[in-house]
């Protein structure tokens, strides 16, 4: 098995994908491996009617959110560089579990890092898994990592 050379980190900027974050940073550091940060920006569903009612202020907002997440996730760019690995962000819009394997096709990416939010039972049912989703289109290898505080609360085995 090589080292990874380009490491993909799709993040969503909650606590949940932080904490996967410190490790794939550490990963590309170790390796010495360049660090695509990927945040998929899901535009909001179109439904019939509301545009016409709302009319350019809905564009407009999505626009503005659009730019924010852009600056987010280059504001998380550099703090990732200040931590000494080379960091490509990405933005893409459109659904999570496939985007991410689609931009891991695109670099040629040799690993996937993405945080779980641990959810079990129901709410995995109803909510779905993005990471069991993107788990089964990956090109490449996956690295889950789940909550700390699941861990600590002895919920491991869930």
């Amino acid at each position: 098995m090589n080292s990874p050379r380009r490491i993909l980190m799709g993040t969503d900027f909650s606590d949940y994908s932080k904490e996967a974050l410190d490790d794939a940073v550490l990963l590309a550091k170790q390796f010495g491996a360049d660090l695509y940060l990927l945040h998929v920006f899901d535009v909001p569903t179109y439904i019939p009617g509301v545009a016409s009612v709302a009319g350019p202020e809905v564009f407009e907002w999505i626009r503005t959110f659009r730019e924010e997440e852009r600056k987010r996730l280059e504001t998380l760019a550099e703090e990732i560089r200040q931590r000494g690995v080379m960091v490509h962000p990405i933005l893409k819009e459109g659904i999570p579990f496939r985007e991410i394997p689609k931009a891991a096709k695109e670099i040629s990416a040799d690993l996937i890092v993405l945080g779980t939010h641990g959810r079990t039972g129901l709410d995995r049912l109803m909510m779905g898994s993005v990471a069991e989703r993107v788990v089964r289109r990956s090109p490449c290898r996956i690295l889950l990592v789940r909550p700390k505080t699941l861990i600590e609360k002895g919920m491991e085995n869930l």
